[in-house]
């Protein structure tokens, strides 16, 4: 094509930047530190940049930082001359999984919103949201701590929060949920998370447990594979069931929804392949009739840009806080989007593209290996 919209060049460079405060998952996938990324730039042959981020755990979804770069670069190789516009409206993005997929896809969509000076929301949809409640997570701890975090976030704005659990004895996470409960202030929502962390009769206990209490929902809490023991759990317990480390691509979905396996399906940019697949993947949700919980994977803020903007087109959102909350709980960021989130809850500016700024002086800051120009 002739409209400068082909790619000319992809570069792409590893980061790490710390947490403001390491963040304990579960027995399964452990205690975080560090968010690391690799960050690829698009360039059209008309100067057009779109940006793109890959949010790699190798514990979730197998990619090292190194093997996401050289994934990406590899990926890249065969994009120089493609069309940004032909990838985004015949959603070739769906074509590939993983998050150095995501990254590329994003990218993509960046790139052409800059181009047609539109925001990325409107390529992907109708919006039905000004903005969306914002979450805030807890480790894997004690009551004392989960009421430590909501005493500090709650006056911020925080009405929604994600207790991490699956580390403990079943009878203290039942015990630790009651207690937070108990000391709730008014108006606040919790949800837990056991990332895997409970087998099918821990799973049961906690849902029994936990029965006369509001939880929002139940995250993950059976291996990824045991959809069975999750369409047994579901059948067992009116509170909500979630997936997240059991849906990766859109297929995953469809076997889910065959299984009856879920109520709330956890969406994340990085762990679909990206826009395209996401979009695959909620649509499929709400055809089920069934809800969206936006999450995230640790993540900077182009990721966290492109997951609003795909939030705020979606009519099947959980009734609660979502996570777009991940560039707060860095040490610092790349980008302004932490400045999207006001009062626990997030907008989208009015600009072109993605709309987040990032800095090329963080990212040299926090490069931690060679980049990748392609």
């Amino acid at each position: 094509m002739a409209d400068g919209l082909n790619i000319a060049q992809v570069e792409c460079w590893p980061i790490k930047i710390p947490l403001a405060r390491s963040y304990h998952l579960s027995a399964v996938l452990g205690t975080l530190t560090h968010s690391q990324a690799a960050i690829v730039r698009l360039t059209l042959e008309d100067g057009t940049v779109g940006w793109g981020e890959c949010d790699p755990h190798a514990e979730f979804d197998g990619y090292t930082l190194e093997k996401a770069c050289q994934t990406v670069a590899e990926r890249a190789s065969a994009m120089i001359g493609l069309s940004v516009a032909d990838w985004v409206e015949n959603a070739r993005g769906r074509a590939f999984h993983g998050t150095p997929a995501a990254a590329i896809d994003v990218a993509c969509y960046d790139a052409l919103g800059q181009a047609r000076r539109v925001p990325v929301w409107q390529l992907l949809g109708k919006r039905v949201h000004d903005g969306v409640d914002v979450l805030w997570p807890t480790s894997s701890g004690t009551a004392e701590e989960d009421l430590e975090i909501i005493q500090e976030r709650h006056p911020q704005g925080f009405r929604t929060y994600m207790l991490k659990m699956g580390s403990r004895p079943i009878e203290d996470d039942i015990a630790r949920t009651h207690e937070v409960f108990r000391a709730l202030p008014d108006g606040v929502q919790i949800m837990v998370d056991a990332n895997q962390g409970w087998n099918r009769d821990q799973a049961k206990a906690y849902a029994k447990g936990c029965d006369g209490l509001p939880v929002v929902l139940i995250e993950q809490p059976l291996a990824a594979e045991d959809l069975e023991g999750m369409n047994t759990l579901c059948g067992e317990t009116p509170l909500a069931i979630s997936v997240d480390e059991a849906l990766l691509t859109p297929q995953d979905a469809d076997e889910i929804i065959g299984h009856d396996a879920a109520d709330v399906f956890s969406i994340k940019i990085s762990k679909h392949g990206g826009l395209a697949n996401s979009l695959l993947i909620s649509g499929a949700v709400q055809k089920a009739g069934k809800l969206v919980l936006m999450n995230s994977m640790i993540e900077l803020g182009i990721t966290q840009a492109a997951s609003l903007h795909l939030g705020v087109t979606l009519p099947h959102l959980m009734p609660c806080g979502h996570a777009y909350m991940s560039t707060l709980r860095m040490a610092d960021d790349i980008t302004d989007f932490s400045d999207w989130v006001q009062n626990g809850y997030a907008t989208i500016p009015d600009r072109p593209g993605l709309g987040v700024k990032v800095s090329l002086d963080k990212i040299s800051q926090y490069q931690v290996g060679e980049a990748h120009v392609v």
